[in-house]
């Protein structure tokens, strides 16, 4: 077991690794919760999001699980307006449903981010 606490978490924010760079706008950092050398598809990821950063529109095939943990920020369906969200939210992305999360232009935004199966990304949020 690793018990570790909120600042330890965030000290351990590391830069984006390549397969997220490519498919997130702005600044944003992240831990891998839940690090493992077998292959899976599943992941546990804390995520900070610089203000006005976000990413791309992207599904799961086993849907995904956001807890705000810090910040506002905003999480936005396919066909409907973004929703503000702020740190104790919890929000739940239903398998094959098309979305986009990050931060506002003007606070950082931090979530957890349970995912479930592969991540399909899309195009660029915009915005």
């Amino acid at each position: 077991m690793i018990h570790n606490s909120p600042d330890e978490y965030r000290a351990g924010l590391e830069p984006l690794p390549e397969k997220y760079a490519k498919v997130f706008s702005g600044e944003a950092r992240l831990t891998d919760l839940f690090p493992s050398d077998e292959a899976h598809t599943s992941s546990v990821l804390l995520v900070r999001f610089e203000a006005g950063s976000r990413n791309h529109w992207h599904w799961h095939t086993g849907g995904q699980l956001l807890y705000i943990t810090e910040g506002e920020g905003y999480v936005q369906v396919r066909g409907e307006e973004p929703t503000v969200v702020r740190a104790g939210d919890i929000v739940a992305c239903p398998p094959g449903e098309q979305h986009w999360h990050g931060a506002t232009e003007s606070s950082a935004m931090t979530h957890l981010a349970v995912t479930l199966g592969d991540i399909i990304w899309l195009e660029p949020s915009g915005g």
